[in-house]
């Protein structure tokens, strides 16, 4: 499996995901590729169902990068975002292809 170390997600294709923070249904959110939308209670739940699946972290500065992007993208929405964003915690990534171990 890649490392943070090992895949530079500037320069390979990946598949993102991201864990969020303040939702109804549940505390924290998972979304990931094709619109994959999961809910769970507790962070380490949500950590470890997108781990399984091979996404890893983002070195901090690229996911700051991609945090930043996103709250610009959702700030730019005439009249706000339609639906509770909550707040982003954590972006990860996978390499497009990869196999989960």
């Amino acid at each position: 499996m890649a490392t943070a170390n090992s895949m530079d997600p500037k320069t390979a294709p990946v598949s993102i995901a991201t864990i969020s923070s303040g939702f109804e249904k549940g505390d924290f959110l998972v979304r990931e590729e094709k619109g994959q939308r999961v809910y769970f209670d507790f962070f380490e739940e949500a950590f470890n169902y997108i781990a399984y699946k091979g996404y890893i972290r983002m070195p901090k500065e690229d996911e700051r990068e991609w945090m930043d992007t996103m709250n610009n993208v959702h700030a730019s929405v005439k009249g706000g975002m339609k639906y509770n964003t909550g707040k982003l915690l954590m972006v990860l990534y996978r390499p497009i292809g990869a196999e989960k171990e």
